[in-house]
């Protein structure tokens, strides 16, 4: 009955078919099925590793995904900032800014694509040697922490969205499944780098964090699709 609602709500507020809605909710559960069914299966194993090499399709989709999001959501914020308050506008333009900024770490600002060094000062804080902050000693190896926050404030816009003074800015309970996924990689990434576990699962995390951010980026340029849209609805 919640679902039914649910879908019913997509519709009518967001302008979402219940055929767009199912994949959308399954979509992070089919991702994670077929990855890691690539990297199970040994003739395909290389090719699974492959895809989230550097500047390989894993990384490269979630750089415009993060891009394409933090875009939509500028675009977004310019949109409503006559018909809505100011707050709300300020949450979605810092909100696209930092994705936009994502997506340049995501490709070391360009460095790989526009060959250019990284200055040596900068490269002797580098843990990868690139023009990044993510990489930075400190900074470095502790992005699940980063990570388990997005998906615990993606619950927090899902349980939000049921008031009506935050239904502008929340979540939509279909994308639960891509913050849930999230959350339990994090918890598990977190659990592996303070106790004694097998190298094979600590392996198969490392192995799809790629994936997870992949998972990240397309879970926040979704948010801000189907929060232009209800907008787009509500003030057309």
């Amino acid at each position: 009955m919640i679902i039914k609602k649910n879908l019913q709500g997509l519709f009518n507020n967001y302008s979402v078919s219940k055929k767009a809605a199912l994949f959308i909710f399954f979509l992070p559960i089919l991702i994670i099925i077929c990855y890691n069914s690539l990297l199970a299966v040994p003739s395909f194993r290389s090719f699974a590793f492959w895809l989230q090499y550097e500047n390989k399709p894993i990384e490269t989709l979630t750089f415009l995904f993060f891009l394409f999001g933090g875009f939509l959501g500028v675009y977004l914020a310019i949109t409503i900032s006559k018909h809505i308050k100011k707050l709300i506008v300020v949450f979605y333009t810092f909100f696209s800014i930092c994705l936009i900024l994502i997506a340049m770490e995501e490709i070391a600002w360009g460095q790989w694509f526009l060959f250019f060094d990284t200055p040596e000062y900068w490269k002797k804080m580098n843990i990868q040697g690139e023009t990044t902050i993510h990489n930075l000693k400190g900074f470095h190896g502790h992005n699940e922490i980063l990570r388990l926050l997005y998906g615990f404030s993606g619950i927090l816009g899902i349980a939000l969205n049921k008031y009506a003074m935050f239904k502008k800015i929340g979540v939509h309970i279909i994308l639960l499944p891509w913050f849930v996924i999230i959350i339990l990689h994090s918890i598990a990434d977190i659990f592996t780098n303070s106790e004694n576990i097998s190298i094979s699962i600590y392996r198969g995390l490392q192995v799809n964090s790629e994936l997870i951010e992949l998972l990240i980026s397309i879970s926040a340029f979704l948010y801000l699709w189907l929060n232009s849209k209800m907008l787009k609805k509500l003030y057309s």
